[in-house]
């Protein structure tokens, strides 16, 4: 049961976090500056968690801190290159792209932890590949705004694409391999916290220049994000330590977000996709279906 409802908050706040990036570009919001303020919202929220000051004495010996390092630099990226998908492709589209990354950090699973492989699954990775080719096929109506992109319009949801799949990988080796189930909160937190030096760096950088202007909406966009995006991560990392195979976890968790999110993105925002699209979306559920069913 326990397991369960950790995953079941991953996959609430990370379908949550694609929602708040559609609002974003209705209400006209920095996604820079938002994010920046979502990763300090992070560490401001972990720490109430554990109570206490996240940093301890001689952290940067222990075993997560290179990888820490550089999840956060992979986090403030890969966030921002997801809000910008969400907002050129849609919601049903940018999950897909983010979430058929299993293909990776299943095929990491396997080869790192010996964990099972079988036809099934095998099939799975193969429809996962051509549901990618298909929801990025833009609709018509679309086509125009694409072109302004240029090569950032075959760029960007790659790198979703891929970055989403090194870091499933790098959470799975930590969870397994570092953090033995020990210290969870604290990696999470300073991660994030990573992530957050790094954005206000830049974002430091940008307003010296003109570049941004610091408002009060983008640091309120940057809250509401912050909020889901810990327990994402922090959920995600509880149910990975009850010793379930990740090539059984990183398919139910993404399936299921894909669904809801595009259920949600239908009813609230609206949202069409071309039946291109749509084709894509249900190859891609039935792909990790197949994964998941043979784990």
């Amino acid at each position: 049961m326990t397991t369960l409802l950790y995953l079941i908050g991953s996959i609430i706040s990370s379908t949550i976090i694609v929602l708040v990036f559609k609002a974003y570009e209705r209400f006209d919001i920095d996604n820079f500056q938002a994010i920046v303020i979502n990763y300090l919202t992070c560490v401001v929220v972990g720490s109430l968690l554990i109570g206490d000051f996240p940093v301890e004495a001689g952290f940067t010996q222990k075993a997560w801190f290179p990888v820490a390092l550089i999840l956060g630099l992979m986090f403030i990226s890969t966030f921002y290159a997801v809000a910008l998908t969400v907002q050129k492709f849609g919601v049903a589209v940018a999950v897909v792209l983010q979430k058929m990354a299993i293909i990776i950090s299943v095929v990491f699973a396997i080869w790192m932890y010996d964990e099972s492989i079988t036809t099934l699954k095998i099939i799975g990775i193969i429809l996962a590949l051509v549901a990618v080719i298909l929801t990025n096929i833009p609709a018509k109506s679309e086509e125009r705004k694409l072109q302004t992109w240029g090569l950032l319009a075959l760029f960007v949801p790659a790198y979703v694409f891929f970055v989403s799949g090194a870091i499933e990988s790098l959470l799975l080796y930590t969870e397994r391999s570092l953090l033995a189930g020990e210290g969870s909160i604290r990696f999470t937190i300073f991660l994030f916290g990573t992530a957050a030096v790094i954005g206000l760096a830049f974002l430091i950088f940008n307003v010296i220049r003109g570049k941004n202007k610091i408002g009060g909406k983008h640091i309120l966009a940057g809250i509401v994000l912050g909020v889901p995006n810990f327990f994402s991560i922090y959920f995600l990392l509880l149910v990975l330590g009850q010793g379930i195979d990740g090539s059984t976890i990183f398919p139910i968790n993404n399936i299921s977000i894909i669904v809801l999110a595009a259920a949600l993105a239908w009813m609230i925002f609206k949202e069409k996709l071309s039946l291109i699209n749509v084709g894509g979306v249900i190859v891609a559920v039935f792909s990790i279906i197949l994964m998941a069913i043979s784990a």
